[in-house]
């Protein structure tokens, strides 16, 4: 008898259509003959795939013309970080995404133009949020990115879902209640085990991929390969592992394992494929030590601070609309930080697309 997870692990070559069809083949997924289909790729700003910040278009591409020639029926969709009305598409233009769309016949779907769907549910942290319609009417196919986050440690498909599905300031509330590294993951998982039926497969961008202050301002880090699995959970914990980072280490994985969201271990999944050996990613200036991350929660009282970069920026508002506490004013020159009132959720420098938004290595840090 086979395992129950499996995790498809495929060299990423000039071929990509390819190299997503055998990493779907590899792990049994095909699609259904006129199903709908939402293919979710991660869109956090209008940052590039080869900056290492969102899904590559190829990938989106080739699963478009694949579902259309198995007679599914596909739609290409996501809420950035800073989402508002209209800003989705702004993203997928810059970004080369939206070209891919019109080009291959999908329908571009944007989160935020229909009201969101209140859900009710019994979370640790939450009990009800607001997700995007759309993914109610269709069957989610999660194209995360492989990176680092300054926040979470790592970022692939769990969180990809959980925040992604979340139209417009909704993602706010989610930041608001995760103050913590230890409540993050909890506000997470509360979301996730709502989507998690929702989706049908995920694929995952590892061809470039971020490390270090990711998971728009990090180091670009050429990784070449392409993941599948039908779960998840099993999806992020294969490929934390692939970058040299202890999955439990990683405070969403940890508790998406003890809710039993998914494996419980990585001798639960089946690696179907080569991980490439001696691959390590470095983490954020934000994880201060190994002792703080194996005790699962970082302190906020030493946790990095993050200021603006005057010369920088362009006063583009970006970063004052996607602070869910409100602790950043525009001055005359550039935005400014209350740091009193911060939470270190780092949001505002996962936004910026002008990299104006820096994080203060800590003196433990160093």
């Amino acid at each position: 008898m086979g395992m129950k997870y499996s995790v498809s692990v495929v060299e990423a070559n000039d071929d990509i259509k390819r190299a997503v069809a055998d990493s779907l083949g590899l792990i049994g997924w095909f699609p259904s003959r006129g199903e709908k289909m939402l293919v979710k790729p991660n869109m956090i700003t209008a940052k590039t795939s080869e900056q290492g910040v969102t899904t590559d278009p190829r990938i989106v591409k080739a699963l478009v013309e694949l579902l259309k020639e198995n007679g599914a029926i596909p739609s290409v969709g996501d809420s950035p970080g800073s989402a508002y009305s209209g800003r989705a598409s702004e993203v997928f233009e810059k970004t080369g995404m939206l070209q891919v769309v019109r080009e291959s016949g999908a329908e571009f779907v944007q989160f935020e133009s229909v009201p969101p769907k209140l859900v009710a549910f019994e979370g640790k942290l939450i009990d009800s949020i607001g997700l995007a319609g759309p993914i109610f009417t269709s069957k989610l196919i999660n194209v995360p990115k492989l990176k680092t986050h300054a926040q979470t440690v790592m970022t692939g498909a769990i969180k990809n879902l959980a925040f992604g599905c979340i139209p417009g300031a909704g993602k706010s509330k989610l930041h608001a209640i995760g103050t913590s590294s230890d409540r993050m993951a909890k506000v997470m998982i509360d979301v996730y085990s709502v989507i998690r039926p929702l989706v049908t497969v995920n694929i995952m961008d590892a061809v470039i991929c971020m490390d270090g202050n990711g998971p728009s301002a990090g180091r670009v880090r050429k990784v070449g390969k392409i993941l599948a699995s039908t779960d998840a959970l099993a999806l992020d914990i294969i490929s934390f592992k692939m970058v040299g980072v202890t999955p439990r280490n990683v405070p969403y994985v940890r508790e998406a394992m003890e809710r039993g969201l998914g494996p419980s271990s990585p001798d639960e999944i089946e690696i179907v494929g080569e991980l490439p050996k001696n691959l390590k990613f470095k983490l954020p200036w934000t994880i201060i030590s190994a002792l703080t991350l194996r005790a699962g929660s970082l302190v906020p009282s030493i946790s990095p601070t993050v200021s603006t970069i005057p010369s920088k920026c362009t006063r583009c508002g970006t970063c004052i609309k996607a602070c869910p506490v409100f602790a950043i004013d525009m001055e005359k020159l550039s935005a400014k930080i209350n740091t009193s009132q911060c939470i270190r959720c780092y949001v505002c420098y996962e936004v910026c697309e002008y990299d104006a938004i820096k994080v203060n290595r800590s003196l433990l840090g160093r």
